[in-house]
């Protein structure tokens, strides 16, 4: 098999200050389930992955040669009011409350986790 099984094929790879402490912020936010994780030396996150629903999220802890990275990302959840509101609670700053706009079959709102990416979360409504 030239993939670990029940892996998508293509995964974003997020390079953050505070590698753990993305994923424990994903884990009480969207449910997330810790996979492999691999350490430096130093103890810093080298490689790890999570699991959001059926999409697997790559993660590492900045470096001089890495530097941390920003990039926005989508993702669909059962219930965007409650995933939104666990965001917020949790630190993330707002960037939109999740509205349904004209012609948008989702509802959809924004945040900013504490490294500086931007999550869209929605659920389709219709």
């Amino acid at each position: 098999m030239y993939k670990p099984e029940n892996y998508n094929s293509l995964s974003p790879y997020l390079i953050v200050n505070g590698a753990q402490r993305l994923a424990d912020l994903l884990i009480t936010i969207f449910d997330a389930k810790e996979l492999r994780k691999y350490n430096r030396p130093d103890g810093t996150v080298m490689h790890m992955e999570v699991l959001i629903d059926d999409s697997v999220l790559m993660i590492s802890d900045a470096t001089a040669d890495y530097p941390g990275q920003k990039t926005m990302l989508h993702l669909y959840v059962p219930d965007v009011l409650k995933t939104f509101k666990l965001a917020i609670e949790n630190g993330c700053e707002l960037i939109e409350e999740p509205v349904n706009k004209n012609g948008d079959p989702d509802k959809r709102g924004a945040f900013y986790d504490f490294a500086g990416n931007y999550w869209a979360v929605s659920t389709q409504m219709e």
